[in-house]
This record gives structure tokens, C-alpha cells and sequence, in this order.
């Protein structure tokens, strides 16, 4: 059942016998496995079905917000139905077992669980997303098993069979909106915003969460367990502005909470030049029709023996937005993209990141071009409109041009080490409904830039090893190249914030994601992953909002046998 705010009447009191608070991909995930365990389930979203500007003001940033590397609020979050998946392009990568290895690198953020624990997930996790297999690997795909990504190239201390894979892209808002009508144990509440979670006087349970409709009106949810699945920064701020019996936030006995803040070191200081051109540049499709694409890793053995993080390195275009490359393609892509057809065919995140550059574009050198290449132009624009918009099922998540030198621009995505520095604090400026706004502090460390170009000087010694190419740099000061590259464009994967830990003094939730010292509190958010994997982490979170709800209906059936027997 979906209902709107316009029923909610001041003094209105939701029970139930779980709630869970934000509907995007996780708690749409958790609500949904919650309900068909036969569980009672209260859904809250503060956005409604659609897009609403003065929801989405309450997601902005302190006026005064000053992070050097942190992006718009308008580009991380996205308060409506379906959450951030109305943002992301799609790709869902899983974290890798060394990142629930005792590491010397994370010392400081261990898991309190292993990749067996979340390993029994990944598939449903990957239904869930519609991303098809739980298989990351292209030698555990048989129907491309066979090929590899650089002819006569075997993996070894850098490998390449390593896979991500592309949702449809699911936007969970509209994929799932007729499930969260008709599930019969789910009630979702649109425009309903949660601004305070209430304890009992001792502070160690939940007694109601605070609830408020934009107008003013406002009410309470009683439950017997509360779900916070808010996303990274906003379930953060929850529990920091939560203070009413925990002066420091929930959760903060160790001083953890809003710490450690995590998303993803990136640049573009490198190319690769390969001596074949027998290479897969672009992505592949399975049996399924699912799209994956190959990309560089560091072998575990490496990672451990060199001290490196968890990275990915993949091969992409040229920069579209820079006639120079002489594509009529890219030129026709890239002026496609800054019309306003391009707000159509792209998250706006996305968008900017293949458009922006310094100084007005150069339209004229672009039309140039595409009238050079004018054919190729035409069938590309044809193909890959029927494949990207026209086709059934699946859609193309990008495109790719064949180099004819066999040079390709390298991105670099790497794992961002904990830091106690990188933090999400509260501020005294207030929001429509009262709530203190946010500032973030990213921060990245020498060795942050420092494992980046160790990375790709691996990939450079292993293709020259092999015979199979080089690494041709784009710098000499590759630190600088990565600085310049995330100024304003981190920050859109959010984890840490709300780490898992064995105990209260390291870190927010227990391996349960259930909050410490606070009994039936949980959190279903990335910011609760204690490292940051070389991954997009929201495959993970929805494996771990499922493995949640898995925990909460067997608790809930174990209560209920306890109770039969002691009747």
C-alpha cells in the first residue's frame, strides 16, 4: 500500500512491527525481503514518488559548506522514491575478499565480519539490482571464459579478467513501485520526513521516531525494531542530530560516528598503448543479455606482499568535452550531451563529468568533426540511440570508440584509505523542518595519490613483461593530475561514517548493523562499510540490508516459538 502525506494528520501514530526509513535501493530491498517473511512493515520516505524540489532542499549542504573535493548535494542525493538509483549509471561491482582481511593499511577499520558472511547475499543482491549473476570473474562465465581482454595476456600479479556488471539500469522507485503497492505486510508513507529518533529515558532502546510532513504536521512511528536506510551522509546526520538522551549522537560511545568518511580515489594521468588490436575495449554481454566490463586488478598476493590497496583501473574515451581526439563520434556525443537532449539521456552527475572544462565549448571545432566523420557519425548515432533508448530490456550503459593507434585513456579508481580526519559534522544552520544541516570534510592523504600511480606503474611492468604494451603518462605529477581531477567530484559513495565494529569503542553498529547500546536500532546504509573496496559500494549495502532482513524476520520467529512454548 502506498500512502501520501496528505493523510497524515498532526498527532498521527504509525505502529508497526518494523520500520524502515528512506525507500532507496536498501531500504527498498530491506522493506520488501522484511514483507515477504510475512512481517508488518512501515516504509518512510521523505521525498515523494516523484521529483520535489522542497524535498530535495532538505538534502542540501551547509550554506558555508567549503569541502575542496566534495560534490553537490543535488548530485550525491536524491530524496524521492528509489533514492540515488535515479542518479547512478548502473554499475554494480562486489567488494573482493582481502577487503575483510586483517590488512596493515586498515588496521584501523577492521570488519567485525568475513566475506563468507556476506558472500550467501551477493546473488540476491544482484536480483535485487537485476544486474543477472553473482559472477565477478570472466573465467567463471563460460560464454566468455575463453577471451581475454588483451590477446595472449594471462592474468598475474595484474589481472583482467575481473568483472563489474550493469544494472538495466534499475531506478528501484519505478522497478519496484507496483511490489510496494501490492506487498500486503507494507505500508509505504511518501513525503515523510524522520528528524529525530527518540530512546527511553535510559537511552538504550528506541521508544518513536519523529516524524514531519513539509507543512508542518507531525507525529511519531512506534515499532519494535527501527530501520535506519537513509543513504552514507543522511543516516549520519540522523543519528548525530538524535542527541536528546546521547548529547554526542547515537551510537558514538567511541567517538566514531561521522568519522572515517570514505568514497573513492580517481584520476585520469595515464594511457595505455597496446601492441595488438586485439583487445575488448568496450563492454561484453552475457547469456542473459546482462553487460559487464573487464578491467585492470592487483592480484591479492600483490596487494598483500606490496602493501597496496584495492583498486580498478579500466580503459575509457578520451576526453569527449576536448575536440582535439578528431572523432566525429565524440564530438557528436559530446554535443548531444550539452543540448538539452543530453539531461535526457544521462544522471546529471554523469553528464558533467563527460562535459564540464574550462571556458566555453568549442562548437565549432566539434561541428568540424563530425562532418569529417560524418557517415560513422550518422550509423553511431543511430545504433547507439536504438541500443541506449529504442531496444527492450537492457540498455546500453555507454559506448566506446575503437582507437586505431590501440591507445586508450586509463581511470583509476582506487580504494580511499580510513582517515580520522575525512568526517560529516553537524552545524548550527537549520533546514525547512528544523533538522541541522551537514558539512563534510573529505580528506585524502600522500598515500592516497602515492598507491595510485603505484598501481599503474604494476600495470605498466606487467605489459611490458608480457609484450603486450605500455603505460604512456599523461604527468609527471601524477598527485596533482588526481587533485585536479575529483576538485568538487568526490563524495558520491558514501561509506564509513557508520562503521561496523566488534565493539562500542571501534566503531556504530555491531556486525548485525544493529546500533551499539541501543537495542533495536539498526542501520541499513554503505556508511557502514569499514573499508572502501577498489567498489561502487551499493551492491554490498543491499546485500547487507538483506542479510539485515533475513536477521530480523528469524529473530522475530524465534520470539514467537519462545512464546508458544512458554503459553
Amino acid at each position: 500500500m502506498i500512502r501520501r502525506s496528505e493523510e497524515f494528520t498532526t498527532g498521527t501514530t504509525i505502529k508497526t512491527d518494523v520500520v524502515v526509513v528512506g525507500a532507496g535501493p536498501i531500504g527498498i530491498a530491506t522493506a520488501l525481503e522484511l514483507a515477504k517473511s510475512g512481517v508488518q512493515v512501515a516504509l518512510i520516505e521523505s521525498g515523494l514518488e516523484r521529483t520535489d524540489q522542497a524535498a530535495q532542499d532538505l538534502s542540501t549542504f551547509d550554506s558555508r559548506q567549503d569541502d575542496y573535493f566534495h560534490t553537490r548535494s543535488d548530485l550525491a542525493l536524491r530524496r524521492a522514491l528509489g533514492g540515488a538509483s535515479a542518479l547512478w549509471g548502473g554499475r554494480c561491482v562486489a567488494y573482493d575478499r582481502i577487503d575483510f582481511e586483517d590488512r596493515p593499511l586498515t588496521a584501523q577499520s577492521p570488519w567485525p565480519i568475513s566475506y563468507e558472511d556476506v558472500e550467501p547475499y551477493l546473488q540476491r543482491a544482484c536480483d535485487w539490482a537485476q544486474c543477472g549473476r553473482a559472477l565477478f570473474n570472466a573465467r567463471d562465465v563460460p560464454e566468455i571464459a575463453q577471451q581475454d581482454m588483451v590477446a595472449g595476456l594471462s592474468d598475474g600479479s595484474v589481472r583482467t579478467s575481473d568483472l563489474e556488471r550493469w544494472a538495466l539500469p534499475t531506478r528501484f522507485g519505478r522497478e519496484y513501485r507496483t511490489a510496494l503497492k501490492e506487498a500486503r505486510s507494507l505500508s509505504l508513507w511518501t513525503g515523510l520526513t524522520c528528524t529525530e529518533i527518540v530512546t527511553d529515558d535510559s537511552g538504550g532502546a528506541v521508544d518513536h521516531l519523529v516524524i514531519k510532513s513539509l507543512d508542518g504536521r507531525e507525529g511519531k512511528v512506534v515499532a519494535t525494531d527501527y530501520v535506519i536506510a537513509t543513504g552514507g551522509i543522511e543516516a549520519t546526520r540522523l543519528l548525530l542530530a538524535s542527541d536528546r538522551h546521547h548529547p554526542a549522537g547515537l551510537g558514538n560511545a567511541g567517538g566514531h560516528l561521522g568519522r572515517w568518511y570514505m568514497t573513492h580515489v580517481e584520476g585520469r594521468f595515464a594511457r595505455v598503448k597496446f601492441n595488438t588490436d586485439r583487445v575488448i575495449h568496450q563492454h561484453e554481454r552475457d547469456d542473459d543479455g546482462v553487460y559487464v566490463r573487464r578491467r585492470f586488478t592487483l592480484d591479492p598476493q600483490i596487494q598483500h606482499d606490496l602493501n597496496m590497496p584495492n583498486v580498478a583501473v579500466w580503459l575509457v574515451n578520451p576526453p569527449i568535452s576536448d575536440p582535439a581526439h578528431g572523432s566525429g563520434i565524440l564530438s557528436a556525443v559530446y554535443l548531444t550531451l550539452i543540448s538539452p537532449v543530453g539531461r535526457l539521456l544521462l544522471a546529471e552527475a554523469i553528464r558533467e563529468t563527460h562535459t564540464r572544462i574550462d571556458g566555453p565549448p568549442r562548437i565549432k571545432a566539434h561541428l568540424r568533426n563530425v562532418v569529417r566523420d560524418l557517415l560513422p557519425s550518422i550509423w553511431f548515432a543511430v545504433s547507439f540511440s536504438y541500443a541506449r533508448l529504442i531496444r527492450k530490456g537492457r540498455k546500453a550503459p555507454g559506448f566506446f570508440v575503437k582507437s586505431p593507434e590501440n591507445r586508450y585513456m586509463l581511470h583509476y579508481h582506487g580504494e580511499q584509505l580510513p582517515h580520522w580526519e575525512s568526517r560529516i559534522e553537524l552545524t548550527e544552520e537549520r533546514d525547512a523542518l528544523g533538522m541541522r544541516k551537514v558539512r563534510t570534510h573529505l580528506h585524502f592523504s600522500d598515500a592516497d595519490y602515492d598507491y595510485a600511480f603505484k598501481a599503474v606503474e604494476l600495470i605498466d611492468t606487467h605489459l611490458r613483461d608480457n609484450g603486450a604494451g605500455n603505460v604512456e603518462w599523461l604527468t609527471d605529477d601524477a598527485r596533482s593530475s588526481i587533485r585536479t581531477f575529483m576538485h568538487g567530484w568526490a563524495g558520491f559513495h558514501q561509506s564509513g561514517t557508520t562503521r561496523m565494529s566488534a565493539h562500542a569503542d571501534g566503531g556504530v553498529v555491531d556486525r548485525d548493523l544493529q546500533v551499539h547500546g541501543v537495542r533495536g536500532l539498526y542501520v541499513a546504509s554503505t556508511s557502514v562499510l569499514p573499508t572502501s573496496s577498489q567498489a561502487n559500494p551499493t551492491l554490498m549495502g543491499i546485500a547487507l540490508g538483506v542479510r539485515l532482513a533475513d536477521h530480523l524476520s528469524g529473530a522475530r520467529s524465534a520470539r514467537g516459538a519462545r512464546d508458544s512454548q512458554t503459553a
